[in-house]
Protein backbone atom coordinates (compact mmCIF):
# COMPACT_ATOMS: atom_id res chain seq x y z
CA UNK A 1 0.00 0.00 0.00
CA UNK A 2 3.00 2.29 -0.41
CA UNK A 3 1.57 3.92 -3.51
CA UNK A 4 -1.78 4.61 -1.81
CA UNK A 5 -0.05 6.22 1.16
CA UNK A 6 2.10 8.31 -1.14
CA UNK A 7 -0.84 9.52 -3.21
CA UNK A 8 -2.58 10.83 -0.09
CA UNK A 9 0.51 12.35 1.57
CA UNK A 10 2.65 13.76 -1.22
CA UNK A 11 1.72 17.03 -2.86
CA UNK A 12 1.72 18.22 -6.45
CA UNK A 13 4.35 20.82 -5.57
CA UNK A 14 6.75 18.10 -4.50
CA UNK A 15 6.77 16.26 -7.85
CA UNK A 16 5.74 18.80 -10.50
CA UNK A 17 8.07 20.28 -13.07
CA UNK A 18 8.62 23.80 -11.81
CA UNK A 19 8.37 26.47 -14.46
CA UNK A 20 6.54 26.30 -17.73
CA UNK A 21 7.27 26.62 -21.40
CA UNK A 22 4.82 29.08 -22.86
CA UNK A 23 3.67 30.20 -26.25
CA UNK A 24 1.34 32.83 -27.59
CA UNK A 25 -1.98 31.68 -29.07
CA UNK A 26 -0.64 33.05 -32.36
CA UNK A 27 2.48 30.81 -32.33
CA UNK A 28 2.78 28.71 -35.47
CA UNK A 29 2.80 24.91 -35.39
CA UNK A 30 6.50 24.86 -36.28
CA UNK A 31 7.27 27.00 -33.20
CA UNK A 32 5.15 24.77 -30.99
CA UNK A 33 6.81 21.60 -32.31
CA UNK A 34 10.30 23.11 -31.96
CA UNK A 35 9.68 24.11 -28.33
CA UNK A 36 8.33 20.67 -27.42
CA UNK A 37 11.29 18.96 -29.06
CA UNK A 38 13.88 21.32 -27.57
CA UNK A 39 12.61 20.86 -24.02
CA UNK A 40 11.55 17.22 -24.30
CA UNK A 41 8.01 18.02 -23.17
CA UNK A 42 4.52 17.06 -24.29
CA UNK A 43 2.61 20.30 -23.78
CA UNK A 44 2.99 24.08 -23.89
CA UNK A 45 1.01 26.56 -21.85
CA UNK A 46 -0.59 29.19 -24.07
CA UNK A 47 -0.50 32.59 -22.39
CA UNK A 48 -2.73 35.52 -23.29
CA UNK A 49 -0.13 38.25 -23.04
CA UNK A 50 -1.07 41.51 -21.40
CA UNK A 51 -0.06 44.94 -22.65
CA UNK A 52 3.69 45.34 -23.37
CA UNK A 53 5.64 46.17 -20.22
CA UNK A 54 2.90 44.95 -17.92
CA UNK A 55 3.04 41.75 -15.91
CA UNK A 56 -0.47 40.68 -16.86
CA UNK A 57 -0.02 37.32 -18.60
CA UNK A 58 -2.97 35.00 -18.14
CA UNK A 59 -3.39 31.28 -18.62
CA UNK A 60 -5.21 30.94 -21.92
CA UNK A 61 -4.95 27.28 -22.91
CA UNK A 62 -2.76 24.21 -23.25
CA UNK A 63 -1.41 22.74 -26.47
CA UNK A 64 -0.46 19.07 -26.18
CA UNK A 65 1.58 16.93 -28.52
CA UNK A 66 -1.66 15.20 -29.54
CA UNK A 67 -3.22 18.58 -30.35
CA UNK A 68 -0.19 19.29 -32.53
CA UNK A 69 -0.60 15.95 -34.33
CA UNK A 70 -4.27 16.77 -35.00
CA UNK A 71 -3.20 20.01 -36.67
CA UNK A 72 -0.64 18.47 -39.00
CA UNK A 73 -1.80 18.17 -42.57
CA UNK A 74 -4.63 20.64 -42.13
CA UNK A 75 -5.66 22.28 -45.40
CA UNK A 76 -5.83 25.63 -43.55
CA UNK A 77 -3.01 27.34 -41.67
CA UNK A 78 -3.39 26.74 -37.94
CA UNK A 79 -1.72 28.21 -34.89
CA UNK A 80 -1.53 27.30 -31.21
CA UNK A 81 -4.78 29.15 -30.55
CA UNK A 82 -6.64 26.93 -33.02
CA UNK A 83 -5.41 23.77 -31.29
CA UNK A 84 -5.28 24.71 -27.61
CA UNK A 85 -7.57 23.17 -25.03
CA UNK A 86 -9.27 26.20 -23.51
CA UNK A 87 -10.97 24.43 -20.60
CA UNK A 88 -7.67 24.03 -18.76
CA UNK A 89 -7.57 21.62 -15.84
CA UNK A 90 -5.48 23.02 -13.00
CA UNK A 91 -4.26 21.96 -9.59
CA UNK A 92 -2.52 23.81 -6.78
CA UNK A 93 0.95 22.98 -5.44
CA UNK A 94 -0.54 21.90 -2.11
CA UNK A 95 -3.08 19.49 -3.66
CA UNK A 96 -2.34 15.81 -3.09
CA UNK A 97 -1.15 13.49 -5.83
CA UNK A 98 -4.39 11.58 -5.31
CA UNK A 99 -6.38 14.70 -6.22
CA UNK A 100 -4.20 15.31 -9.29
CA UNK A 101 -4.49 11.68 -10.44
CA UNK A 102 -8.27 11.70 -10.02
CA UNK A 103 -8.52 14.95 -11.96
CA UNK A 104 -6.43 13.46 -14.79
CA UNK A 105 -8.62 10.36 -14.95
CA UNK A 106 -11.89 12.31 -14.75
CA UNK A 107 -10.82 14.73 -17.50
CA UNK A 108 -8.92 12.20 -19.64
CA UNK A 109 -5.70 14.23 -19.46
CA UNK A 110 -2.03 13.39 -19.08
CA UNK A 111 -0.97 16.88 -17.92
CA UNK A 112 -2.32 19.43 -15.48
CA UNK A 113 -1.20 23.03 -15.13
CA UNK A 114 -0.13 23.90 -11.59
CA UNK A 115 -1.41 27.33 -10.59
CA UNK A 116 -0.44 29.41 -7.54
CA UNK A 117 -1.77 32.90 -6.84
CA UNK A 118 -3.62 32.85 -10.15
CA UNK A 119 -0.50 32.18 -12.25
CA UNK A 120 0.81 29.00 -13.86
CA UNK A 121 3.95 27.86 -11.99
CA UNK A 122 4.47 24.36 -13.34
CA UNK A 123 3.08 21.23 -14.93
CA UNK A 124 2.46 17.78 -13.49
CA UNK A 125 2.08 14.74 -15.71
CA UNK A 126 1.05 11.14 -15.29
CA UNK A 127 4.71 10.23 -15.67
CA UNK A 128 5.67 12.57 -12.79
CA UNK A 129 3.21 10.74 -10.54
CA UNK A 130 4.44 7.32 -11.71
CA UNK A 131 8.05 8.31 -11.06
CA UNK A 132 7.16 9.53 -7.58
CA UNK A 133 5.41 6.23 -6.83
CA UNK A 134 8.31 4.17 -8.15
CA UNK A 135 11.14 5.99 -6.44
CA UNK A 136 9.49 7.02 -3.19
CA UNK A 137 10.09 5.73 0.26
CA UNK A 138 7.99 6.49 3.27
CA UNK A 139 10.12 7.37 6.26
CA UNK A 140 9.25 6.51 9.84
CA UNK A 141 7.72 9.97 10.21
CA UNK A 142 5.42 9.33 7.25
CA UNK A 143 7.14 11.84 4.99
CA UNK A 144 7.38 10.87 1.33
CA UNK A 145 10.77 11.29 -0.34
CA UNK A 146 11.76 10.87 -3.98
CA UNK A 147 14.14 12.12 -6.65
CA UNK A 148 13.07 15.61 -7.80
CA UNK A 149 12.57 16.41 -11.49
CA UNK A 150 15.85 16.43 -13.38
CA UNK A 151 15.46 19.89 -14.85
CA UNK A 152 13.26 22.91 -14.25
CA UNK A 153 11.73 24.42 -17.36
CA UNK A 154 10.80 28.03 -17.83
CA UNK A 155 10.84 29.72 -21.20
CA UNK A 156 8.57 31.76 -23.37
CA UNK A 157 8.66 31.54 -27.14
CA UNK A 158 9.41 34.82 -28.90
CA UNK A 159 6.35 36.63 -30.14
CA UNK A 160 5.76 36.24 -33.89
Amino acid sequence: MLSTALLHRATVGQVMHEGIVTCSPSAGLEQVAAAMAEHGIHCLVAIDEGPPGEDDDRLWGVVSDLDLMRGLGSPVELDAGNLAELDVATVAPDDTLDHAARTMVRRGLAHLVVVADGRPVGVISTLDIARAMRSSTISASGTARWRPPTRPILRSLPRP
